[in-house]
């Protein structure tokens, strides 16, 4: 399906869940539910938490259709926009309670594999996968929105709210920063 042809289908379904339709909400969450949901893994690392990401964002969808004007931005823009949010409103949540009494507690352990872990025994790719959770927030979403959702620079800095120079800044940062993590990996100490 051409994009302008999935915008058409998308503004579509959303028309219909307005009129409460649920197959059409069912849809959308079919065709977009798997990159939300991996924006949000690959940003947060816990499978736990992705999964009440995608559950707030299509909650919203489902309580404002209306949320999203055609003709600003295109939906899918608009939708990793609004993940991009989610992600980094969970990463302040989980800031702030590092400063609560409670937060010496360890936090559960996330039992159910992660995107990378089910490559067995792929080291190195899971050790990227760590060093990019370390990546200040706004470089990492940048960075997973270029590669992982294949968004244009033009597209991120919509998604972030920055201008694209900006977004274009972010990701040289980024992917520098994640270079010399990685070849002081393999060099050693």
């Amino acid at each position: 399906m051409a994009e302008g042809e999935e915008a058409l289908a998308d503004a579509d379904l959303l028309a219909r869940i307005a009129d409460g339709d649920r197959r059409a909400f069912a849809a959308l969450m079919r065709r977009h539910g798997d990159r939300v949901r991996g924006l949000a893994l690959a940003f947060g690392g816990r499978a736990a938490e992705a999964d009440d990401i995608v559950q707030d964002v299509f909650l919203m969808l489902w309580r404002r259709p209306d949320a999203w004007t055609p003709g600003q931005a295109a939906f899918t823009t608009w939708l990793y926009r609004v993940v991009a949010n989610r992600c980094l409103d969970q990463a302040r949540r989980r800031r702030l309670r590092r400063w609560l009494p409670f937060a010496e507690a360890p936090e559960p352990a996330d039992d159910a594999p992660g995107a990378l872990a089910g490559l067995a025994g792929r080291d190195r790719l899971a050790a990227v996968a760590r060093m990019i959770r370390t990546l200040p927030e706004r470089q990492r979403l940048a960075l997973l929105l270029a590669v992982q959702g294949g968004r244009s620079n033009a597209e991120i800095a919509s998604i972030l709210g920055v201008s694209e120079g900006a977004a274009e800044q972010l990701l040289v940062r980024a992917r520098r920063t994640l270079r010399a993590m990685i070849e002081e990996r393999e060099t050693g100490p």
